[in-house]
C-alpha cells in the first residue's frame, strides 16, 4: 500500500543543528543520538519561548523509549526505539499524512477521517504558536512567511505541550494550575548545554517513575505518546490513567497540503483532553515546584522570577521542589539554576521570562543537597530581602516623599502618595539585578 505520508521526522533530516561552526540537518534519532552523547548542540531555529517544552519533548519521550526497551542512553538505536513506541507505525512521525483516521506527529486522529468539523486554517507556524502577537508590538503575527517543516514541528510541540486557554473550546495542558498559568522550568543543570541537561534530566525521569506511580496513581494503561490516541472533542482522560511519562496535546490540529505549502486546519473540544479539575497542574513534572498548600503547580506573574518570587520558591517550606532542582552527581561544582517561563493573561501574553543563576563553588551545590547548608543559604537570602526592604520602606521612600511634598517633618510624610514609586520600582529592580550576582 502506497504511504500518504510525508515529511517524517523519523526519517527525513528536517531539523537544524548548530555543532560547533557548523549547521547539520538531522533526523529526529539523529537529534537523540547527539544529545545522548552529550553534544553540544544548538537548535537555530528554536525561538526563546520554546525552549523548554523542547528539550521537555525530547526528554519525556527518550525516557518513554529508554523505559519501554530498557536500553540505556549511551547506546540506544533510536530509530527502533522511537518506532517501537509507535507500534511500528513509521507514518505516525510525519507531519502531514493523508490518511486523517491515522495519527500524524503530534496530531491526533481524525474522527470518520472528516475535517468538517476543522473550520480554522492557520497559515504560519508561528500563528499557530502559544505566542499572542495580534496588536504586532514585541514580536510580529504571522511572520513566518517561509515556514519550513521545522518550524511547524517546533510550533507543534509548544503548542500542544505548554498552550493555556484562549477561549471557548480551546482548552490548555494538563501540566499547569489552569488556564492563565505556565509550564515553568525550574531547575538544576552542570551547564547550559543542551547534550548536558538531555542526559541529566532523562536520567532523572527514569530515576523517579516508581516514585510517580505510587505518588499520583499513574496506571499506565494508555500510551505516553497521547497523539497516536482518537479524540473527537469530548472524551477526556483521567491523569490515573496516564503514563508518568505523558506526551500530551491539548488540541485538534492537523497539517494538511494546501498546493505546495503546509497549513493547520483546527477544532475546537468540548472539554480539556485530560480531566484537570482535581490536580491543579501538579502532575509530578520534574521542572515543576508545588505549592503544597494549594497542591497547585507554580503560576509566574508578569514580573517573572523576581528575587523575592525565587527566593520563596528556593527556601519557603510552603514549595516543594520538582524533581530536577534536586543536585545530582554530573552537576559537578558549577552548576547553574535554570528558570523559565512563559506568563499568559485573559487573552494576551505577559512575556517569557527567564534567569539563570551561576552557582560557584562546591558549598552553592550544597544548597540543593544538604539540609545545613540550605538553612545557611536560607538565612542570608531572607536577610537580604529584609535588607531590601528595609532600605526601600524606612530609607528611600521616606527621603523622596519628603523631597516631593515640600519638606515636611517625618511623623507628618503622606505615606499614601504614589509619586514615589517610579523611583522605588527602579530601585526593585536594581536589587533584583543584583540579588543572584554573588550567591555563595
Amino acid at each position: 500500500m502506497t504511504s500518504t505520508a510525508e515529511l517524517n521526522v523519523l526519517t527525513e533530516p528536517l531539523l537544524h543543528v548548530l555543532a560547533g561552526d557548523r549547521v547539520a540537518a538531522r533526523t529526529l534519532p539523529e537529534v537523540l543520538t547527539g544529545l545522548s552523547r552529550g553534544e553540544a548542540l544548538e537548535f537555530p531555529a528554536l525561538q526563546p519561548h520554546q525552549a523548554h517544552a523542547w528539550h521537555a519533548f525530547l526528554v519525556q519521550l527518550a525516557a518513554s523509549a529508554l523505559h519501554a526497551s530498557g536500553a540505556s542512553i549511551d547506546a540506544a538505536p533510536w530509530s527502533e526505539l522511537l518506532l517501537s513506541l509507535t507500534d511500528g507505525d513509521a507514518d505516525a512521525w510525519s507531519l502531514v499524512r493523508g490518511d486523517l483516521e491515522k495519527p500524524a506527529f503530534m496530531q491526533p486522529p481524525v474522527e470518520k477521517g472528516s475535517l468538517d468539523s476543522y473550520k480554522t486554517t492557520i497559515e504560519t507556524p508561528d500563528a499557530l504558536d502559544v505566542l499572542l502577537t495580534a496588536k504586532n508590538f514585541d514580536v510580529k503575527a504571522t511572520r513566518a512567511t517561509e515556514a519550513t517543516p521545522e518550524h511547524w514541528m517546533l510550533a507543534l510541540v509548544s503548542k500542544q505541550t505548554t498552550e493555556g486557554f484562549s477561549g471557548r473550546d480551546n482548552y490548555g495542558v494538563a501540566r499547569m494550575n489552569g488556564g492563565f498559568s505556565s509550564r515553568p522550568c525550574v531547575a538544576l543543570a552542570p551547564d547550559l548545554t543542551w547534550g548536558a541537561r538531555f542526559v541529566r534530566d532523562t536520567q532523572v525521569w527514569l530515576e523517579r517513575r516508581d516514585e510517580l506511580i505510587e505518588s499520583y496513581g499513574y496506571e499506565s494503561t494508555i500510551t505516553p505518546l497521547l497523539w497516536l490516541r482518537p479524540w473527537e472533542g469530548t472524551e477526556q482522560l483521567r491523569l490515573q490513567q496516564l503514563d508518568p511519562f505523558f506526551i500530551e496535546v491539548c488540541r485538534r490540529i492537523r497539517l494538511v497540503r494546501d498546493g505546495d505549502r503546509v497549513v493547520a486546519r483546527t477544532a475546537g473540544s468540548k472539554k480539556s483532553r485530560i480531566d484537570l479539575t482535581e490536580h491543579s497542574g501538579a502532575t509530578g513534572d520534574i521542572w515543576t515546584p508545588i505549592d503544597k498548600a494549594r497542591g497547585a503547580s507554580l503560576t509566574l506573574s508578569s514580573r517573572g522570577f523576581h528575587y523575592k518570587d525565587l527566593h520563596r520558591i528556593l527556601f519557603s517550606e510552603t514549595w516543594e521542589w520538582g524533581a530536577a532542582l534536586e543536585a545530582r552527581p554530573e552537576d559537578g561544582e558549577c552548576p547553574v539554576l535554570i528558570a523559565r517561563a512563559l506568563v499568559r493573561g485573559q487573552g494576551k501574553t505577559e512575556g517569557f521570562h527567564e534567569r539563570v543563576v551561576p552557582l560557584p563553588g562546591k558549598r552553592s551545590q550544597g544548597l540543593f543537597a544538604r539540609k545545613s547548608e540550605a538553612r545557611r543559604f536560607a538565612e542570608r537570602s531572607e536577610a537580604q530581602v529584609e535588607a531590601a526592604g528595609n532600605a526601600a520602606r524606612k530609607v528611600l521612600k521616606p527621603a523622596l516623599l519628603c523631597m516631593i511634598q515640600g519638606g515636611p517633618a517625618r511623623d507628618q510624610i503622606n505615606y499614601t502618595d504614589t509619586r514615589a514609586s517610579p523611583w522605588l520600582d527602579r530601585f526593585d529592580r536594581r536589587v533584583d539585578d543584583m540579588f543572584f550576582a554573588d550567591p555563595v
